[in-house]
């Protein structure tokens, strides 16, 4: 390799090194203290380098906070995709969805799930600032169109209930208990309302009722 071509190809890698040590302490911030508290620089104290630096990667904060938002609703499609690659019925399928939703609980994602909440009301209150936001469209499209799959499958297979439209049906759940585990995540990590039930007790809970109620009848 020329004395110019390595050197190119080192100053490209510590560019990419620089680049993801700022998302993943950006990352930290917006999780710890939230969008709208979040500076560049608590970003760049977090990275450990000058907040020109920051700025020279990311001009405004609000790329940070899209670039992050792309990597969760893309480790939520590799999630739903991995699960519908398993050779498993319809139902199991969807046992495995709600197991994923549980798994919000945890510490890190029930930090992204208010990282979310916090991006929607951003964006609400501020669209201009933060572009266009049509990629997370086209990534919740895509992850719709692999659970329609699953839905498909479920039509076929006999593992559901059939006096019910699978896709309405399944949708619906679906989307009760997604909205469910969000909002008990939230709750964990920010308020968690007086009760003898925990978060994830009441998630298997639901869960153990939704699976009786769509699993075809014997």
């Amino acid at each position: 390799m020329k004395p110019q071509d390595r050197y190119k190809q080192e100053r490209d890698e510590s560019k990419k090194a620089r680049y993801q040590q700022i998302v993943q302490a950006a990352e930290s911030v917006f999780f710890r203290k939230g969008i709208e508290g979040a500076t560049m620089n608590d970003i760049a104290k977090e990275a450990g380098i000058g907040v020109a630096t920051v700025f020279r990667y990311f001009p405004a904060k609000e790329q940070l906070v899209t670039v992050l938002a792309d990597g969760i609703m893309e480790e939520i499609r590799l999630t739903f995709a991995s699960i519908a690659e398993q050779n498993a019925t319809c139902l199991e399928k969807i046992g495995l969805l709600f197991d994923y939703f549980i798994s919000l609980l945890e510490e890190r994602r029930s930090s992204f799930i208010k990282f979310l909440e916090d991006l929607h009301l951003n964006v609400a209150h501020a669209r201009g600032l933060y572009g266009d936001v049509s990629e997370h469209g086209i990534a919740g499209r895509k992850i719709f169109a692999i659970f329609t799959a699953m839905i498909e499958e479920g039509e076929k297979d006999g593992s559901l209930r059939t006096d019910l439209p699978a896709e309405e049906m399944l949708i619906t759940l679906v989307n009760a208990f997604g909205l469910f585990a969000s909002k008990l995540a939230y709750q964990k990590n920010v308020l968690m309302l007086p009760s003898d039930v925990e978060p994830e007790k009441q998630l298997l809970l639901v869960k153990e009722m939704m699976m009786a109620f769509i699993k075809a009848k014997s």
